[in-house]
């Protein structure tokens, strides 16, 4: 999966979040998110996200913390070779294959 996460940018091209993730034994993927200040930019390019509207807080650089609102992480995924999507593109692109398979399991 190294590579295949895709963070939210500003309009200058800056990612706002990091993003940690880990495949788990069972398979499963942990994504935590963190907030990005982009500290090294001129203070007016920061990411300065108000994370208390009514304190005026606003997040700080790692700090955990859901995506911008309007915006969404792209993750691409290798399925397992059995899984129920490899499966059914096996139907679609040679249905008679599945037959096959699924004759040879009832016999």
């Amino acid at each position: 999966m190294h590579g295949g996460i895709s963070v939210p940018r500003d309009v200058n091209g800056n990612e706002l979040v990091y993003v940690d993730d880990k495949v788990l034994p069972d398979g499963a993927i942990e994504i935590k998110v963190t907030h990005r200040q982009n500290a090294h930019m001129p203070a007016r390019l920061q990411n300065r996200r108000i994370k208390s509207q009514d304190e005026q807080t606003h997040y700080t650089d790692d700090e955990a913390c859901d995506l911008p609102a309007g915006t969404r992480l792209d993750v691409r995924v290798q399925m397992p070779e059995d899984s129920i999507w490899n499966r059914k593109q096996v139907l679609v692109s040679d249905p008679q294959q599945e037959h096959s398979a699924t004759s040879a399991v009832n016999k």
